[in-house]
């Protein structure tokens, strides 16, 4: 069944990419991944998005906006084909690893960090808001069978405030396996949308395993960046508050580590439940 979907995958792309070979990849929580190889001997990357994007909090319009703009701007790998609809993105074929599979120092991966998120915030303003409190949310109702244990665990965060004042073009996953080589490529940008910098910032710091240390240090950076490009914001200095957002992360990627733990039983959904959870006790 598998080689039969391969095949009608594969059809529905346009000449000459119809005429390749497909390579499943092993990446990716949500998503079918290969690698497309033609006879002539070239490759791409062609990722087929989860059939049910919105039950994730993805927009696809939003998305291909989003992606098209990096392109423009030298974010993301150029793409030869897009079907918001079917989740369908054909792009050139990256060697260069991703910093999962090898990791830049600090001392490399903070200002790397910096000059691309000083240009994200370039990008045309996308309507789609992500704003953390209504995102968790929606993950929350669609929950089937929330846990005993999460009502208790969610009660301090729900009845705290967000910081809300600033919206800016934001990616919202810059994990490591997102980042491909020193540049960076930026990949996956499905949960693109309007939000607060701070959560980009949080997500950062919480996906690379640093501290509030590497925080200080990437905002900093940031600033100098902004400062160098001549791009200062109006209304003065960007205010990250990203130690704020560290614990809405958490929630967050909690939640929907138990949606998908729904979805699917696979014991790596219930470790990251487990280790979110931990996180927020």
């Amino acid at each position: 069944m598998a080689g039969d979907e391969q095949q009608r995958l594969l059809a529905s792309l346009p000449t000459p990419w119809r005429g390749g070979r497909l390579e499943p990849l092993g990446l990716g929580l949500t998503n079918c991944n290969y690698r497309l190889r033609l006879p002539s001997g070239r490759s791409y990357f062609l990722r087929q998005g989860h059939p049910e994007p919105a039950r994730l909090g993805i927009d696809r319009a939003t998305e291909w906006q989003l992606y098209r703009g990096a392109m423009a701007a030298g974010l993301a790998l150029p793409c030869h084909y897009g079907d918001p609809e079917r989740g369908i993105l054909l792009l050139d074929w990256c060697e260069a690893p991703s910093w999962a599979q090898a990791p830049l120092p600090p001392s490399l991966a903070l200002p790397a960090l910096a000059r691309l998120l000083a240009r994200l915030h370039q990008l045309p303003l996308p309507t789609v808001r992500m704003a953390v409190r209504a995102h968790a949310r929606g993950y929350r109702e669609r929950l089937k069978a929330p846990p005993g244990w999460l009502d208790k665990l969610e009660a301090p965060l729900l009845a705290s405030r967000e910081p809300d004042g600033c919206w800016l073009p934001c990616h919202h996953d810059l994990n490591p396996a997102n980042l491909l080589g020193e540049q960076p490529w930026v990949i996956d940008w499905e949960y693109g949308a309007a939000g607060h910098p701070g959560f980009e910032l949080a997500s950062i710091v919480r996906t690379h395993g640093w501290g509030l240390e590497e925080m200080a240090a990437l905002e900093a950076c940031y600033l100098e960046e902004i400062e160098r490009l001549g791009q200062g914001r109006a209304s003065g200095p960007l205010d990250f508050q990203g130690a704020a957002f560290l614990p809405w992360v958490d929630y967050i990627a909690l939640l929907w580590a138990q949606l998908m733990a729904e979805q699917t039983p696979d014991a790596a959904y219930a470790d990251l439940v487990a280790h979110h959870r931990q996180r927020l006790e």
